[in-house]
């Protein structure tokens, strides 16, 4: 059979290891053995009669480690009274291998314990060394080499568990972190949306309403001319309230509706302005035109100089003083915009980005039905490339 044949098998397996309650019988089982093996190596006791009790005690030592997440500290104590009383049943005293199970105890009172966890250690340590020192009968009394190993051994174990409670402590702490770092970037992400959608309004205001004006307008007019047609004088007040409405809505869109131009409507004509401002902060800008601004509808062109604006806005933030290119080519029903920088300067720092200015350029590109596209280039820059379309009137 090929190695790819054993995946679905070890996949499987690898899923099962997962699961708590498997992992905690592996667990269990893998104690037991080791007791098993240790207590066939030193701890089997000479008389046949107590070889039952002595499993007892031994299964003592290793079936309440079951519960060490939830009671280590009855954990503890019950392995290390069963493990006094095993090496009692078991004279004389053959070894300290099976003090290993009141180890492992010390270790999960470190591990999930709590506070003062460091007294562990001494009931560790007087379970281990204890019997043989208290008791003559079971063996020759520790040296003072033993206690300090034995003592040794249980304060490197506490220590271990200990670091492994503080790393999933501050593990635990940085997930939640995370977890509100992304629901805030969704908050802001959604804010940014808002606010660019109110920016596009405020931008298309001013053009909208020169058109319901001009209808109003001229239904008035008409309606001088022509005082018999009650229609002329019914568009005429409809324009009026439609303009009316429009800016109550544009009003509750934002507390400001000044245009960030002085109050001018930005278009296709006004790109000398980004320019003028992006050389006086040391770019060296080259400007190309494969269309005509006059062809194309206001709204567009509106679109058009902010996304510019937005790019060049970044250019600054990220790459500093360097050379910029942008490119406006109209096609039939299509305007294509692309902004490319080169290499960051040198010494720039580069300003942390939110990622919210390819959101709100994104928001206005969708606007005309459009596209837009940002990622480096191969000479190490950015470019950005937004494609805006329309249906001809």
């Amino acid at each position: 059979m090929t190695t790819s044949a054993f995946e679905p098998v070890l996949a499987h397996m690898r899923r099962l290891i997962r699961r708590p309650r498997v992992r905690d019988g592996l667990f269990l089982g893998a104690m037991t053995v080791l007791g098993l093996l240790v207590w066939a190596a030193e701890g089997v006791p000479p008389a046949l009669e107590r070889v039952p009790m002595s499993a007892v005690l031994l299964l003592g030592q290793t079936l309440p480690l079951h519960w060490r997440r939830s009671h280590p500290w009855t954990v503890l104590t019950v392995v290390t009274c069963a493990h006094v009383l095993h090496e009692v049943a078991t004279m004389p005293f053959a070894g300290y291998s099976e003090g290993m199970f009141a180890v492992v105890a010390g270790y999960f009172v470190a591990r999930y314990g709590g506070s003062r966890t460091f007294a562990a250690v001494p009931v560790v340590a007087l379970a281990v060394v204890g019997p043989p020192l208290l008791l003559d009968r079971l063996g020759p009394a520790p040296d003072v080499l033993t206690v300090v190993m034995v003592v040794g051994v249980s304060v490197g174990v506490w220590m271990l568990g200990e670091s492994h409670r503080r790393v999933h402590a501050h593990a635990g702490r940085l997930a939640e972190i995370a977890a509100r770092l992304r629901a805030e970037q969704d908050r802001s992400a959604r804010r940014a949306v808002a606010a660019e959608r109110a920016g596009i309004a405020r931008d298309l205001h001013d053009l909208v309403a020169h058109h319901i004006s001009a209808i109003s307008m001229q239904a008035k007019a008409g309606a001088e001319a022509l005082p018999d047609d009650p229609g002329l004088h019914a568009i005429g007040v409809q324009a009026d309230r439609a303009l009316e409405e429009m800016r109550r809505l544009v009003g509750l869109l934002s507390a400001s509706a000044d245009s960030a131009d002085g109050g001018a409507s930005p278009s296709l004509r006004h790109l000398d302005r980004l320019v003028a401002t992006a050389e006086a902060a040391g770019c060296e800008v080259r400007l190309g035109s494969g269309g005509t601004p006059g062809d194309i509808s206001a709204a567009v062109q509106v679109t058009a100089y902010r996304i510019v604006q937005e790019a060049l806005t970044n250019v600054l933030k990220h790459a500093g003083p360097t050379t910029v290119d942008i490119d406006v080519r109209q096609e039939p029903r299509t305007l294509t915009l692309s902004v490319t920088n080169g290499p960051p300067a040198a010494r720039h720092s580069s300003l942390p980005g939110s990622g919210l200015g390819l959101i709100g350029m994104r928001e206005r590109a969708a606007l005309f039905a459009g596209t837009l596209e940002a990622g480096p280039t191969v000479a190490g820059g950015w470019r950005v490339e937004a494609v805006l379309t329309w249906e001809e009137s």
